[in-house]
C-alpha cells in the first residue's frame, strides 16, 4: 500500500506534464497551437477584406456577433506553397475556409488553415525548443518542435508549434 501514494503522485505530475496541441496543415507543413487556447473550429461567413491590411490578413468576418481578423497561417508564416484555399476563397470558386477561432489576449482571432487533423498529448520531453539555426523570424512565430508518437500521426511526422500571440502581433514574416 505504500507504493500507492508515489503512484499516484507519479500520474499527477505525469497529467500535469502533458500538453494538448490540435494540429493543423497549412500547403505542406503540419502545425499545432495549444487546445487552451482555440475557442472552436468553423467554417466562416464570407470575409470581408480590408483595404491597405497587410497581405497575410484575409479581412473579417462575422463569428457569434462580433467582428474577428481573419489570419492566412501560410502568408503569415511565408510558405512558398502558402494556403490555395485563399486564392479558391477569394474567387468565390472554394466552400468557405476552415478556420481556428483563437483567443489571443483579449481578442479573439481566426486562423485560416488547410486541414484540422487530430489533438497530440505531448510530454514536455517530447518538445523541443526551437534553435536559433532556423533563424530569428521563425523563432518569433514557432515555439517548439515534436514528434508525436499518438494515434493519427504520420511516421516521422514533424510538428510545428506556433505561438498564437507572435502570429498575431510578433514581427513581420
Amino acid at each position: 500500500m505504500s507504493e500507492r501514494p508515489g503512484a499516484l503522485a507519479r500520474a499527477r505530475r505525469d497529467a500535469a506534464a502533458t500538453l494538448e496541441y490540435l494540429s493543423f496543415r497549412v500547403g505542406d507543413g503540419t502545425f499545432a497551437l495549444p487546445v487552451s487556447a482555440i475557442r472552436e473550429i468553423v467554417r466562416t461567413s464570407p470575409i470581408t477584406p480590408v483595404p491597405r491590411a497587410p497581405a497575410w490578413v484575409l479581412g473579417v468576418t462575422s463569428f457569434r456577433g462580433r467582428i474577428v481578423t481573419v489570419i492566412d497561417v501560410g502568408s503569415r508564416l511565408a510558405l512558398a506553397e502558402a494556403s490555395g484555399a485563399l486564392a479558391k476563397e477569394r474567387s468565390g470558386r472554394a466552400p468557405r475556409l476552415r478556420v481556428l477561432m483563437v483567443d489571443v489576449g483579449d481578442e479573439t482571432v481566426g486562423f485560416s488553415v488547410d486541414e484540422v487533423l487530430v489533438v497530440h498529448r505531448l510530454a514536455e520531453t517530447d518538445v523541443e525548443r526551437v534553435g536559433s539555426a532556423i533563424g530569428s523570424d521563425v523563432g518569433d512565430h514557432v515555439v517548439g518542435i515534436a514528434r508525436p508518437e499518438s494515434a493519427g500521426a504520420l511516421e516521422d511526422e514533424v510538428l510545428l508549434l506556433l505561438d498564437a500571440r507572435a502570429l498575431v502581433h510578433g514581427g513581420a514574416a
